[in-house]
């Protein structure tokens, strides 16, 4: 944390003569800029924990990069590692784990803002790995973090209504210091919060995420979507592998989406999809 002349690291290492991805993990203490950017991907954030207020706050930190565009091919805006699959983590009690809809929420999140998927449960534990194998490995939802059509993905609506998530961390909010007296932390969220992707060829991802603790109905109106123009729509559930919702006119609504749970879509316009 310390080596901040990072110009330095990227040249020490390019010289090298091989390919080596550089993450900068400064906790958003250096960023880049139009021209400047030499590592592959970006922390903007402090440590995230195994709690859902704490994956939700972390979240937030890469709009800022995204509304820049300054989350693009290799200058990739970094929430921190996933908590997939993670229980007792740094924190020990502190670091509850998540239960099966957040940790759909938390990977989705990570998928449509283009962050970097970087697992961080243990690997040798098969019951955990087959528990969330489903997520990490469904393959829309990789798509929709690899593709790259021009917009990193970001929020675009936002309910006004609030609930408040909190978490605890160590003091500082990095984990390295066992010691470190431990804090609490709180968020006030939007109870609800749309985030949306451009994913090429006539074709946009959204996450509808119900922060609240609490089901509700998540309604979407295709108009509010940045750059989509189709008033009737094709969508497919990227959690049911691509599977199709239908064709809607207009809006489309989630009925009773569970707590902390997200609904993950690809949007088509229906003419492009009647065609094909």
């Amino acid at each position: 944390g310390a080596q901040r002349d990072l110009d330095l690291w990227a040249n020490l290492m390019n010289a090298s003569g091989r390919a080596i991805m550089i993450e900068n993990c400064h906790w958003g203490g250096t960023t880049p800029n139009a021209t400047w950017c030499p590592w592959n991907f970006f922390r903007t954030s402090g440590d995230v924990r195994a709690s859902y207020g704490s994956v939700v706050s972390n979240l937030q930190t890469t709009v800022q990069w995204a509304q820049k565009n300054l989350s693009r091919p290799g200058c990739w805006a970094y929430p921190d590692m996933l908590e997939v699959g993670c229980q007792h983590g740094p924190g020990g009690a502190h670091d509850p784990g998540l239960t099966a809809a957040e940790t759909r929420s938390h990977f989705g999140a990570w998928a449509i803002v283009s962050s970097p998927l970087t697992l961080s449960h243990d690997v040798n534990n098969e019951t955990i790995t087959a528990a969330i194998w489903p997520v990490i490995a469904n393959e829309e939802a990789i798509r929709v973090n690899q593709a790259w059509a021009g917009h990193s993905g970001s929020p675009f609506k936002e309910g006004a209504d609030r609930v408040r998530l909190s978490w605890r961390a160590p003091l500082g909010g990095r984990s390295h210091d066992a010691a470190a007296p431990i804090e609490a932390h709180a968020l006030d969220a939007p109870k609800f919060q749309y985030f949306y992707k451009p994913i090429g060829k006539a074709e946009w991802a959204v996450l509808l995420m119900n922060h609240d603790d609490a089901p509700q109905d998540l309604a979407l109106t295709f108009a509010d979507v940045p750059g989509l123009s189709c008033t009737k729509c094709a969508l497919s559930d990227v959690w049911a592998y691509g599977k199709s919702v239908g064709t809607f006119d207009t809006t489309y609504t989630a009925k009773a989406v569970g707590a902390h749970d997200a609904v993950f879509l690809t949007i088509t316009p229906a003419a492009a999809v009647e065609a094909a």
